[in-house]
């Protein structure tokens, strides 16, 4: 069970990147060729938040996915939950990777106390 919540914990981020990167391709066709400057670095900053999660994942670091997970949440993706289209899926996987987490810090935990 562990390994599965890891795994879909990494795919959460890896799809993260790719919603991110899709995120910064309609940024540029909305604006016709010259987006904000702050578009480039949302999608940088959060982008690596997802990479840094989904490492974290495969090497079985939970705390650091929950810190990713609700640090890309809380100010972004909550935001952009708002909005309709593909923009959402980055909030919801957001949650995802929080909920997944939680969960397995939650199964450290009970594992510890198994000891």
């Amino acid at each position: 069970m562990r390994a599965l919540l890891r795994v879909a914990a990494a795919l959460c981020a890896l799809t993260l990147v790719f919603q991110w990167i899709r995120f910064l391709q309609e940024v540029f066709t909305i604006a016709s060729g010259m987006p904000a400057a702050g578009a480039f670095v949302v999608a940088l900053v959060f982008t690596g938040l997802a990479l840094s999660g989904g490492v974290a994942a495969v090497r079985d670091m939970p705390i650091v996915v929950v810190l990713a997970g609700g640090l890309s949440l809380i100010p972004v993706g909550l935001y952009l939950m708002l909005f309709p289209g593909p923009t959402r899926w980055i909030g919801l996987l957001d949650a995802g990777m929080l909920v997944i987490g939680v969960a397995l810090v939650r199964a450290d935990r009970v594992r510890q106390d198994e000891n």
